[in-house]
């Protein structure tokens, strides 16, 4: 579509969309939008420039002015577009091309209608396949700071079980940031999902009471039995499994054993009770 509009400034359109796809800068919905807004207010802001002022001087005036603006705009999209559109037009409009700025409208304008279709076509560009794996990655990690924590000797070196607790917060850091982009998209893409946010949540909690079970257990408090700690460590990793595959039918998903409460330890307990809800956002996934 690009070499079909224009063969001299064809890569207008194609950095623009390869830019809003990144999903690593917001929800593609309001980024898109705000992309659009921000060309749109930096094109009308240059050719009023242009209109009001005369000379050769004034390109370098906008580009000194959307350079000025650029520390002020990091924390807005849309403001950010502005100062970038002004600059990206001055150099432009310098090297011999003064129809450029109409061009940016157009370009723009159908690079956002391109990710806005795209983007949230099912089963092409879907949350989970984006969400999914960073949360499955945080509850394998999870597990298996939980499993250290319940297998390991007394009096054992703490600095693996340090290195488990750092790669789980990580992880869920990861997926908590991925889950909260995926949450303010468009409600139809949102609705084809778990509720990301309460999995990565009650998976902080078992690592929190993971946490609290070490130390209790450092200072000599009753250790669960084999059969107890293989319970929640097998029941974790069957979550991770059921949202891994979340296309089979939920009879065929991995469940996991059952979870009794662990009546001689509480943190336990708490594990167990995030475990089950967990399990109830797998299994409705």
């Amino acid at each position: 579509m690009a070499l079909l509009l224009r063969a001299d400034h064809w890569y207008w359109l194609p950095a623009t969309v390869t830019f809003l796809v990144k999903p690593d800068l917001g929800p593609l919905f309001s980024r898109t939008v705000n992309r659009f807004a921000g060309t749109v207010a930096g094109v009308l802001v240059f050719a009023g420039a242009g209109l009001l002022l005369t000379g050769s001087w004034w390109p370098a005036l906008m580009a000194g002015a959307g350079g000025a603006l650029l520390p002020f705009a990091t924390r807005h999209f849309a403001l950010q577009t502005v100062a970038i559109t002004l600059m990206v037009l001055s150099f432009v409009h310098v090297s011999g091309d003064p129809e450029a700025a109409a061009e940016r409208i157009v370009d723009t304008s159908i690079a956002c209608g391109i990710v806005l279709v795209v983007g949230h076509l099912p089963h092409l560009a879907d949350p989970r396949r984006r969400v999914g794996h960073r949360v499955t990655a945080a509850l394998r990690s999870t597990e298996q700071f939980l499993r250290h924590v319940l297998e390991a000797e007394p009096g054992a070196d703490p600095t693996r079980r340090l290195a488990l607790r750092r790669a789980a917060y990580r992880a869920l850091g990861e997926a908590r940031a991925a889950a909260e982009t995926a949450a303010a998209e468009l409600l139809a893409a949102r609705d084809r999902n778990p509720d990301w946010l309460t999995v990565v949540t009650a998976a902080e909690r078992i690592v929190d009471a993971a946490t609290a079970c070490a130390v209790r257990l450092d200072h000599g408090a009753h250790r669960p039995s084999t059969a107890e700690a293989e319970g929640l460590c097998q029941a974790l990793s069957a979550m991770a499994d059921a949202l891994e595959e979340p296309h089979r039918p939920p009879a065929q998903r991995p469940s996991g054993p059952d979870l009794p409460p662990v009546p001689d330890c509480a943190t336990l307990t708490d594990v167990a009770v995030e475990l089950e809800r967990i399990r109830g956002h797998a299994e409705a996934g």
